[in-house]
């Protein structure tokens, strides 16, 4: 392995097994608090950052760049659509105040591009022209405010898109995604599933370049969140010579501790990197330099 990635859910408010343990635990950190814990993460041996669009990580991504402290190799792992958000905002403001509310965010450039690609797209019901709209729109703030020292290396689409186009088989919208994030954001494609196996088997049945993608799918002891089975998933990485496979919910959402972690993703073999989310510093110097010391290649 060589990528080893900061995730962001501890500092969103998300867990697995507890929305009231994640709630606290956000309320706890603050800006400063998390901000502490990155650096600790990145001293100890984080090489990258996977976040979503949530406001949280564009006030993370400013910090960082005022700071200074990140180093030429780290890379950036953007996640889309912050899906949580969107129905939230839907839900208090309607679609109208949804869509001014994203659309408010945006400099005057990017928001005019978004309204004429966007409105155009959603005329003529082109829902290929509208997820290259829909991934401007998204990307836009985050990149305005990317530490130069951060690279963007992969943008990635969010499990609830990937696992819906798998579902519906939409071969031309994973397509359309993989060369349009390359071509214009000089990008890795990536993908987060929670149906591994299924994906690897669709992009092979219709000719798509998985050597080209990034796919970030859970890993671990107890097969959490691993489907159609543990077994189907491990089978699968073990036969896929291409491509980048992260490991995510390598702790079961927090049911599994650090060693029964790692040593489940020691017998692996074909992962390219993991992600973990950790909230206290003294959880990031451990996780991190554990995780580098008996994973890294």
């Amino acid at each position: 392995m060589d990528s080893f990635l900061i995730g962001d859910n501890p500092f969103t408010g998300v867990s697995h097994l507890s929305q009231v343990a994640g709630r606290e635990r956000v309320e706890r950190l603050q800006l400063q608090g998390i901000m502490k814990v990155m650096e600790k993460a990145i001293s100890s041996g984080a090489t990258g950052y996977t976040f979503s669009t949530h406001p949280t990580n564009l006030q993370i991504l400013k910090e960082l760049k005022e700071a200074g402290t990140l180093h030429s190799t780290f890379d950036l792992y953007p996640v889309l659509p912050y899906a949580e958000g969107y129905v939230r905002l839907a839900n208090e403001k309607g679609t109208i105040g949804l869509v001014k509310d994203v659309l408010g965010k945006l400099p005057l450039s990017g928001k005019a591009k978004v309204l004429i690609e966007g409105g155009l797209a959603a005329t003529n019901f082109d829902a290929i022209q509208m997820l290259r709209a829909y991934v401007d729109m998204e990307l836009t703030s985050y990149l305005s405010v990317k530490p130069k020292e951060g690279n963007l290396r992969t943008v990635l689409l969010h499990e609830i898109v990937t696992d819906l186009a798998l579902s519906f088989e939409a071969r031309q919208l994973f397509d359309s995604f993989m060369k349009y994030v390359g071509d214009k954001y000089d990008a890795k494609p990536g993908f987060v599933t929670r149906n591994f196996a299924r994906f690897v088997s669709f992009f092979r049945d219709h000719d798509l370049p998985l050597e080209r993608a990034v796919i970030m799918t859970p890993f671990n002891k107890i097969g959490f969140q691993m489907n159609p089975s543990k077994n189907a998933c491990e089978t699968c990485l073990s036969n896929l010579p291409e491509g980048e496979v992260i490991a995510i919910s390598i702790f079961a959402g927090g049911y599994l501790g650090l060693d029964e972690a790692t040593d489940y993703l020691r017998r692996l073999h074909g992962l390219s990197g993991v992600a973990v989310g950790v909230s206290t510093e003294q959880h990031a110097a451990d996780t991190f330099t554990k995780l580098k010391t008996l994973l890294a290649g």
